[in-house]
């Protein structure tokens, strides 16, 4: 298993609509990439979240299987034009594990 954390801190002012729009389809995402186990796009709860409010954790079948999405065409356009508007900074983690 491969995983992914994507913590996301979205600009001020950014309409929820939009918020909602860029969760939806990241995570109709789950459909389309190849090798994907699990996929989860939520608001960080966390206390210390240091301005983080979007959370993608996501579980691949092995590395490869990750670095093929992250080259994915549908997975780049969601990321460039639903997303990147929106984005202020994001902090990626990625480690290999069971699950």
């Amino acid at each position: 298993m491969f995983h992914c954390a994507i913590l996301f801190r979205l600009k001020a002012g950014i309409p929820l609509d939009r918020v909602r729009g860029a969760r939806s389809s990241l995570q109709a995402l789950v459909e389309t990439l190849p090798g994907v186990e699990h996929f989860t796009v939520t608001h960080n709860l966390a206390p210390d979240s240091g301005g983080y409010n979007l959370a993608l954790f996501s579980t691949f079948e092995s590395k490869p299987a990750f670095e093929i999405c992250q080259r994915h065409p549908e997975y780049l356009r969601v990321l460039e034009r639903e997303l990147a508007p929106l984005v202020e900074s994001r902090v990626t983690a990625w480690g290999e594990g069971e699950s």
